[in-house]
């Protein structure tokens, strides 16, 4: 099985800081929303980003929402193949994405999911928990949690691997149980110290990639390796 981790995703609600700035201010009119309760979004509110330490980097939660459409609709999904899908945000807010869920192509409302989601701690239907929200635990406790299975780091940085050869090694040392850690900014690197909770740092290519991209790379290699099925 794979669980996922995106790491320090970009998905916070606008902070008080700038919630009295005019471009925020207009925004939540339109949304008849009080600021503090609507996601921070680059695309709306990047004049007032200006004011926030690490503003170029945050109000990023279409990372987030093609991420999970990826994974959630992946073939390895449908198979079964997904463990856990965990949003792990820069302010240590973790959401447990239930592999059933199905998450809106829509991109306003997936904002809208969220949004609701950290009014309410949790989203269910039909008395299945689909979305849960834990607050304060860091990077470094939830890889702690996964001890049991191979960590991976994908990263510029680490060491260049042939995805597919890569697996295959591990499936030879009986690691069949993996944990994927992406992260879910635009650029740059980890700001978490979690390097004593992870087992490897692996690139899959010379350049950078988004998110989702790596998540589909390493999706498709694990079904192909350790999947029983043949994978076309």
């Amino acid at each position: 099985m794979i669980t996922f981790i995106l790491a320090e995703a970009e998905l916070e609600l606008i902070p008080p800081k700038i919630a009295s700035h005019p471009a925020v201010v207009s925004h939540s009119k339109k949304q008849q929303k009080k600021a503090t309760s609507l996601l921070l979004d680059a695309s709306f509110h990047h004049s007032a980003m200006r004011k926030l330490s690490d503003g170029r980097r945050r109000g990023r939660p279409d990372i987030v929402h093609i991420f999970l459409l990826n994974v959630l609709e992946s073939i390895a999904n449908k198979n079964g193949l997904i463990k856990e899908i965990i949003i792990h945000t820069r302010n240590d807010d973790v959401i447990y994405v239930n592999p059933e869920t199905r998450i809106m192509r829509n991109y306003t409302r997936f904002i809208g999911l969220m949004e609701q989601l950290f009014q309410k701690d949790v989203i269910t239907t039909n008395d299945k928990v689909l979305l849960s929200l834990k607050r304060q635990l860091s990077l470094s406790d939830l890889l702690t949690m996964h001890d049991k299975e191979y960590r991976i780091c994908f990263s510029d940085p680490g060491k260049q691997v042939s995805l597919f050869s890569y697996y295959t090694d591990l499936k030879g040392q009986n690691k069949n149980d993996i944990l994927c850690l992406i992260g879910g900014f635009p650029s740059g690197y980890f700001h978490s110290d979690f390097k004593n909770g992870i087992d490897d740092e692996v690139s899959i290519y010379p350049e950078p990639l988004t998110a989702w991209t790596v998540a589909n790379e390493a999706l498709v290699s694990y079904q192909h390796v350790f999947s029983d099925e043949t994978v076309l």
